[in-house]
């Protein structure tokens, strides 16, 4: 029975319950495939009186992955109870998250397991090996070690400085609207993001803008104190609401979006430069935004 060391696989089905598959057991790992790069899949024609063919599209294929465990226990009853264990947490009938932990660096995908745990011929009283294979129909790998980090887009400027002169509508703190900020993704693919807004007094026509593509979202209207404004730009949850302090209800914000108004990602390759801005009240915006950068392999 081969350990691998340094490496750490889980498996979070979708009732939350969680297999770790590492070198310390009872659940040993001793095996992973199909991590790496994906394959591309590429369509084309033949054009006629022409040599070769002229490509059509091309998009990553879907990961199919196998992992090996083995289990050791001190008796046979033991063993069964573990294997079952197993078998219970990878229903193929449950879909789930797979997780790899290299070192101290974390990544994450989503799968559905395609052959769950079947002990081997080999097997005796007291040990068991099985393959475990899962598919994954994006791709991409979710770096975990910076999920969805919160980033200011505006911050609060602090008055509060020694020696302190406290005169007539003296602020301790006011809000720092209007900065470009700079915005690096360090993945392997643009990711769309989350963003949220805070007015702390009245707000006209908010919006987000690259200032380097020109692209933008905004959002047509007024906005009192206390609302909360959400724009998410992630592929499969592209969405925007608005919701104020006195109402727990949140309201869908796509029908007063800004005409133009995109659900622009965040690049790769360059930086992102951005800034929130609004026609009046920019200076009562406290907004942040959060991505999780994508990497083609582990």
């Amino acid at each position: 029975m081969t350990i691998l060391p340094n490496v750490e696989i889980s498996y979070k089905n979708t009732l939350g319950v969680e297999i770790k598959l590492d070198r310390f057991g009872p659940f040993y790992l001793t095996s992973y495939e199909g991590f790496g790069s994906p394959e591309n899949e590429i369509s084309s024609q033949k054009i006629f009186g022409k040599s070769g063919q002229r490509k059509t599209s091309s998009s990553l294929s879907y990961r199919d992955m196998t992992v090996g465990i083995a289990i050791k226990e001190g008796t046979y009853e033991a063993l069964k109870d573990k294997e079952h264990q197993v078998m219970a947490i990878i229903n193929p009938e449950l879909a789930g998250a797979l997780y790899i932990r290299i070192g101290e660096n974390l990544y994450s995908i989503d799968v559905e397991p395609l052959k769950g745990y079947e002990g081997s011929k080999d097997s005796s009283a007291s040990t068991s090996e099985s393959s475990i294979q899962f598919r994954a129909l994006d791709p991409e790998w979710r770096d975990e070690n910076v999920r969805n980090k919160s980033i200011p887009l505006s911050s609060n400027d602090n008055k509060l400085k020694f020696p302190l002169s406290i005169k007539t509508d003296f602020a301790f703190a006011t809000i720092a609207p209007g900065h470009i900020v700079k915005i690096l993704n360090k993945g392997d693919f643009e990711v769309g993001f989350e963003l949220n807004i805070l007015c702390n007094a009245l707000v006209k026509n908010p919006r987000i803008y690259n200032v380097v593509t020109q692209e933008y979202f905004g959002w047509t209207g007024t906005f009192d104190a206390g609302t909360t404004i959400f724009l998410s730009t992630v592929q499969g949850e592209k969405k925007s609401w608005h919701q104020d302090d006195t109402d727990p209800k949140s309201t869908n914000a796509m029908g007063i979006r800004t005409p133009g108004s995109t659900f622009f990602t965040l690049d790769n390759i360059e930086s992102n430069n951005l800034v929130v801005q609004a026609d009046k009240g920019h200076e009562n915006i406290l907004a942040t935004i959060s991505f999780t950068p994508l990497i083609i392999g582990v």
